[in-house]
């Protein structure tokens, strides 16, 4: 691969990130105050179920299973494969900050 063709890949990778990243903030800014308002009212309805006493929630199980998300090895080779887009994730970052803050 020569410089020119890896230049044209990096820039490839920083475009679309970068214009998929605007959509995509774009889009949340828009639908953010509705999506939070469901999550509201979803934890108001089943904190008020658990404090009466019809559910009972598993706070241990919830903790045990978001540590079994974070594996050592796992976490390794994410970071790894992250690594290798890091071009498209820069750009979408970028492009994600610029359309967030869309008026």
């Amino acid at each position: 691969m020569t410089s020119m063709e890896g230049f044209a890949v990096l820039a490839n990778m920083l475009i679309i990130g970068g214009l998929g990243g605007y959509f995509i903030g774009y889009i949340l800014k828009k639908t953010v105050k509705l999506l939070l308002m469901g999550l509201g009212v979803l934890v108001f309805f089943v904190a008020s179920l658990a404090i009466v006493g019809t559910i009972h929630v598993d706070y241990e199980g919830i903790v045990f299973g978001i540590a079994s998300l974070f594996n050592p090895q796992q976490l390794s080779m994410m970071l790894q494969a992250l690594a290798s887009y890091l071009p498209l994730i820069a750009g979408f970052a970028v492009g994600f900050l610029l359309g967030i803050g869309r008026e």
